[in-house]
């Protein structure tokens, strides 16, 4: 299967990084997490093409196989210009989702002021980051998000302390209020998730990290482009434009989570 979106691309190369296996079955691709079942995005079926309405529940009953224990459904479809309306008959959200790319970064808008930016250095940083992430908790369900962050940090940690990326923060009196990581792939780099504490939104932090990161991955030997995906429709994507990220491709989400 082809996959010429950099934002799905990236987003295999940093699975199979974490140790997700992704089996091509002809029809569609089987990404699996066995060691975090709970990642919804690390357990889906990527398929090349849009199904038809009449299609939809022989798709729903294929992911059940591939994953009878899960409670969630994902899957990511290349074809964008198609009519995805009949997932919604079926409980499942649907997203466009676009990548933004770029080789050189602009200054954010927003100064970041009274807040200290920086790298993870310590044990502390991850545990606040395990926090901050957790509190973000859709499901109703705290301590499995709470389990699913540790075990996402874990991986996060291995890839920071190898070189293969870094994380940053923004550090207000020692508390951390914002993050993300940014992980080196080759010639592209790949941010990860990018998080500010509800208290400390609008005051130009997620900028500030999104910009330290970029700034550092573009300094690494042999990377020429950095890639962030953010949904069309959400508030993110107006920053990364701000910050010199320009569209370099579109895939769909369909996401149904557990309840």
């Amino acid at each position: 299967m082809r996959i010429d979106t950099p934002g799905l691309a990236t987003d295999l190369a940093i699975l199979e990084l974490e140790g997700t296996t992704i089996t091509d079955q002809g029809t569609c691709l089987v990404i699996r997490t066995a060691s975090n079942p709970r990642y919804y995005w690390g357990n889906f079926l990527l398929l090349e093409r849009a199904p038809a309405a009449s299609e939809i529940p022989s798709w729903l009953d294929r992911f059940e196989a591939e994953f009878p224990h899960a409670a969630h459904r994902a899957f990511a479809i290349l074809e964008v210009d198609a009519d995805h309306s009949g997932w919604k008959d079926y409980g499942c959200t649907v997203e466009l989702d676009t990548a933004l790319a770029a080789e050189r970064l602009t200054a954010p808008p927003i100064p970041a002021m009274d807040v200290e930016i920086r790298p993870f250095r310590t044990g502390d940083d991850w545990e606040q980051s395990v926090l901050l992430l957790s509190s973000d908790d859709e499901d109703g369900n705290p301590e499995a998000r709470l389990a699913f962050e540790v075990l996402r940090a874990r991986a996060e940690r291995q890839q920071a302390e190898s070189g293969q990326g870094k994380w940053f923060g923004a550090f207000v009196d020692g508390q951390l209020v914002a993050r993300t990581g940014i992980v080196v792939l080759g010639p592209r780099a790949r941010y990860r998730v990018v998080m500010t504490h509800p208290d400390f939104r609008r005051r130009g932090l997620a900028g500030a990290v999104v910009h330290a990161a970029g700034e550092w991955a573009l300094a690494q030997p042999g990377v020429e482009q950095v890639v962030i995906v953010a949904d069309t429709d959400g508030p993110a994507i107006t920053l990364y434009r701000s910050l010199g990220l320009r569209e370099a491709g579109s895939h769909i989400t369909v996401e149904r989570r557990p309840g």
